[in-house]
């Protein structure tokens, strides 16, 4: 007989720069996961009362935790190391970090995942996350016998999610759009991993939208787009793009299978901050400047078509005709009306059928995608 007592019970945390959010993720009856919302603040997770105040409302809890944040929460990194068995990249990812980074190793935690292999080499996407702040986090939960045993950014759960709805196709590149307050995450996902991964500061407009501020829409054509710049990835010293050969080799596991910033098996791994950072402590992204509906909308599809041409013309990839967008809910008909012509096929949304009054359908998505490891 199982025991009550004896049950693991699994909580997911999400949220972004404007608030935070604790749950519970259980498995119903249908095997399907299922979402309650034990608390939620007002406040980003970099907020030191943020996670007391989650877990002051969230009273008898213990078990694991999955968090997932916006990708603009993480320093990205995306560097080439000699080919290796997998069980050595770990050990051998410090040297060539530290060839690239110029601070100290053990300011921040990280985790990685293999991109992409080579004849010579094999590609490798690293993120990067303050390790003061993730300690801090982890004290709070330990308090209230939490572990955090998954810790992931917001493209990695809603690709689970679509994964755990059978809505990711295995055999085809997918895109994955996720529309924060102030930024945008894409992410490119084929074969079981994610090869290109970009964040875009932008933030939505804070008036209400309506149709007549859309009538002056205009999208440009795909050949006044402008080049990529540093927004997608932060290269080491070998720049080149490596053309596809019959000797590579994509694995093509789960893409849950080997990313885990922690795993309930092992402590954190200690990591650097990029070349860009100037400072060890974290602060959320910061707001660009204020917009307006038509100058927002337009944005939106004219950044996927960056990726999706970066991904098929540079990276040499599959042609994507799955995109994803999440985040747009309050504004799904507009969007979709201002960006079929551009983009040449129908957006699909993450969130049509997810989302309850109590929390954002993105937020949902994402507890849902990181909150159900059983």
């Amino acid at each position: 007989m199982k025991l009550p007592f004896s049950t693991k019970r699994y909580f997911a945390l999400t949220g972004d720069s404007e608030s935070t959010m604790l749950a519970e993720i259980s498995k119903g009856s249908s095997g399907a996961a299922q979402l309650r919302i034990l608390a939620k603040t007002d406040s980003a997770i970099t907020a030191d009362v943020t996670i007391p105040r989650l877990l002051a409302g969230a009273d008898n809890i213990n078990g694991l935790v999955s968090m997932s944040l916006p990708l603009a929460f993480f320093e990205v990194i995306t560097t080439s190391i000699p080919v290796m068995p997998d069980g050595a990249v770990g050990k051998a990812l410090p040297y060539h970090l530290a060839k690239a980074l110029h601070r100290p190793l053990n300011e921040f935690i990280y985790d990685w995942q293999i991109t992409g292999r080579f004849k010579d080499r094999l590609q490798v996407t690293v993120y990067l996350f303050p390790a003061g702040l993730f300690h801090k986090i982890r004290r709070e939960f330990t308090r209230k016998q939490i572990e955090i045993s998954f810790f992931e950014p917001d493209v990695f759960a809603a690709f689970s999610f679509l994964f755990q709805e059978k809505m990711l196709s295995p055999n085809e590149a997918n895109l994955c759009v996720l529309l924060w307050q102030d930024s945008i995450s894409l992410a490119v996902y084929e074969k079981g991993k994610l090869p290109l991964i970009r964040t875009v500061k932008a933030s939505q407009p804070e008036e209400e939208i309506s149709l007549q501020s859309l009538v002056d829409i205009d999208l440009p054509s795909s050949s006044e787009l402008p080049d990529l710049s540093d927004d997608l990835l932060i290269l080491d010293e070998d720049q080149t793009h490596p053309e596809n050969t019959g000797d590579e080799h994509i694995d093509t596991a789960s893409i849950l299978a080997d990313f885990s910033v922690l795993s309930s098996k092992g402590g954190a791994r200690t990591g650097a901050e990029s070349p860009s950072s100037t400072t060890a402590d974290f602060a959320p992204p910061e707001e660009a400047d204020s917009t307006s509906w038509p100058d927002y909308l337009p944005r939106i599809p004219l950044e996927i078509l960056r990726t999706r041409d970066y991904y098929a013309s540079i990276q040499k990839g599959a042609t994507i005709r799955n995109i994803f967008v999440g985040g747009a809910d309050a504004f799904w008909q507009e969007l979709s009306e201002s960006s079929n012509n551009l983009l040449g096929v129908q957006s699909k949304s993450l969130t049509a059928t997810t989302g309850t009054p109590d929390c954002s359908p993105l937020q949902h998505v994402l507890a849902l995608g990181t909150g159900a490891r059983w």
